[in-house]
């Protein structure tokens, strides 16, 4: 089950996932939607990913 702490840390991380991947996709001047689209699910991902990982590390080493 999910403690509030660990459900607030994953709101947070995939908060700031969305919020980096559209600021690269905006920085590029992506027009193209379908390259966007695809654009902001790959840095999402890669911006979700490696915090909660970095988390679940710290959280097993407990």
């Amino acid at each position: 089950m999910l403690s509030v702490k660990r459900f607030v840390q994953l709101f947070i991380c995939y908060f700031i996932s969305i919020v980096v991947a559209v600021l690269v996709t905006k920085l590029f001047s992506i027009t193209n939607t379908w390259l966007a689209i695809v654009m902001i699910a790959v840095i999402g991902y890669i911006v979700l990913v490696i915090p909660l990982t970095i988390l679940t590390l710290l959280k097993n080493k407990k």
